[in-house]
């Protein structure tokens, strides 16, 4: 099936500007000053050197500790939001292309009624991906200590492997995270077909790709341009007052790293979400009558509840 690659590209530009409540939802899609710190014994020379070292060595401990715990609990608030966000971005759009109801809240209620398929989807995709890249990299240390000629023959095909498989893998995922929301398939459903319409739409899909990374590449030159000419004024403030640099970071630096990922996370989901309904529109057509669009999804359930698919 051909693709309409510019009009799908420019839509999401303008979709993802106008709609700018998504944003909240696209900045997830994507996922100091001076502290005093009492160390024991720090301030008594003449402690039993034995005393000092076992004392710091359980201030380390729980240092740590702590750290980690609030690691995880952070990282799980982020994991939630990501993946809540991911369903609710993708349903919006959709609403938005349907020409449906679509709003803030609507869009939270109907990411946690697909909080768990949604998660395991997630989960999976980290696992395989890191499996995958993990078998390479050794295959190539192998080759390595065997001897050095076989490990450099090995890295020139390891390379390309990898941006293939990783590439293919995306499509997939992209596709699976698409079935998941608006279907509401299964994890496991969710990435047969997502697999199944990336093997079937290949060309488009990858030119989609291709285009797609093209323009990160031009966006992160010119977010890392902007950024630069932001970032000379912090370094000069830095060396006149600390305290001034780091509001200028809270207050000009920060705004700008969140807003570019937010309207640029958007965009994405926005771009898949309309190729995802260009290759499917077809088995729409054909399940629901010639040239009728899908039917939006139902208002959504509370959490626990799945909505029905678009098409039975």
């Amino acid at each position: 099936m051909s693709l309409p690659v510019g009009d799908i590209i420019r839509d999401a530009f303008k979709l993802a500007w106008k709609y700018k409540y998504l944003w909240l939802f696209g900045l997830f899609a994507a996922g100091g000053g001076s502290m005093n710190f009492s160390i024991p014994g720090g301030d008594n020379g003449s402690a039993d050197p034995v005393a000092q070292a076992e004392a710091m060595y359980e201030w380390i401990l729980a240092a740590l500790a702590v750290i980690i715990l609030v690691g995880l609990v952070v990282g799980t608030i982020i994991l939630i939001l990501h993946v809540i966000s991911k369903s609710a971005l993708i349903y919006n759009v959709y609403q938005i292309e349907t020409h449906g109801q679509h709003s803030l809240s609507g869009g939270w209620d109907f990411g946690v009624s697909r909080f768990w398929p949604m998660l395991g989807l997630t989960l999976l995709e980290f696992l395989v991906t890191f499996a995958f890249v993990v078998v390479v990299v050794l295959a190539v240390i192998v080759f390595f200590v065997i001897q050095t000629l076989l490990g450099v023959l090995s890295l020139l095909f390891a390379i390309p492997i990898l941006i293939a498989g990783i590439g293919m893998m995306r499509l997939t995922w992209n596709y699976a995270d698409r079935f998941v929301t608006l279907e509401t398939r299964g994890v496991i459903d969710a990435l047969g077909e997502g697999w199944a319409l990336m093997r079937r739409e290949w060309r488009p899909s990858v030119t989609m790709l291709l285009v797609k990374i093209g323009i990160a590449i031009a966006v992160a030159m010119a977010v890392l341009g902007i950024g630069a000419m932001l970032i000379l004024p912090a370094v000069g403030l830095w060396f006149v007052s600390m305290p001034l640099a780091i509001v200028y970071g809270v207050l000009v630096l920060l705004p700008f790293a969140v807003l570019i990922g937010a309207y640029f996370g958007t965009f994405d989901s926005t771009t898949w979400t309309k190729v995802f309904l260009h290759l499917r529109a077809p088995v729409y057509a054909a399940a629901q009558g010639a040239g009728a669009p899908p039917a939006p999804p139902a208002e959504p359930t509370p959490p626990g509840r799945e909505s029905p698919p678009i098409f039975e």
